[in-house]
């Protein structure tokens, strides 16, 4: 996924929320770090739920259905774009399926970037998304999320704050704790905590 002036990628929204530097990273200065361990380990993880998607059966999608993994949406209206873990789609209507490996709730990073999913399928597919589902964990705990018009206010303020990071050349603030620049791959290039 590349950022061009109308169109930025819709990861770029749970990365801004982690720390704004991280899409300032990638966009700005163009720095690739070489993959850590964890994203490594992630990767996998999704490779393993592939051979899992014909078993999750959705009742209220009719048949006939279609899975598709790895389905690419893009929205005009909201100027952002990515590639779904998992969509169903049947009869104009779908549900948005996101994988994630960490065990505990939801974030707000994560529920804006299911959100940002949910707002492009129905605007590339032309369907009505009547769910949303973050798969955590060993994928057996899964949590709906509800499209709420609140989420939908903090997605675009989210993405407003972001644009503005992503056209500014200077370093943005983090207030980022050592536990997640612990884990951070652009940690070497802060050299600030």
């Amino acid at each position: 996924m590349e950022f061009t002036e109308d169109s930025i990628p819709i990861s770029y929204v749970r990365q801004y929320l982690f720390c704004p530097r991280i899409p300032w990273y990638k966009h700005v200065m163009s720095f690739e770090p070489p993959e850590q361990g964890w994203v490594t380990q992630g990767k996998r993880w999704h490779e393993g739920q592939i051979s899992k998607y014909k078993r999750r059966i959705h009742h209220d999608i009719e048949q006939p259905r279609e899975h598709i993994i790895e389905a690419y949406v893009k929205s005009v209206k909201l100027g952002v774009h990515g590639f779904i873990d998992e969509l169903i789609i049947g009869n104009d209507k779908g549900i948005v399926i996101e994988y994630k490996v960490d065990k505990g709730k939801p974030t707000l990073s994560q529920k804006l970037q299911l959100i940002a999913y949910a707002i492009a399928a129905e605007e590339t597919y032309k369907i009505e998304v009547i769910r949303c589902v973050l798969l955590k964990g060993d994928a057996k705990k899964q949590y709906p999320i509800i499209l709420t018009n609140a989420l939908k206010l903090q997605l675009l303020n989210t993405l407003s704050q972001l644009r503005k990071v992503l056209g500014n050349h200077r370093l943005p603030y983090s207030s980022a704790s050592y536990a997640k620049c612990d884990q951070c791959e652009y940690q070497r290039y802060c050299n600030d905590r």
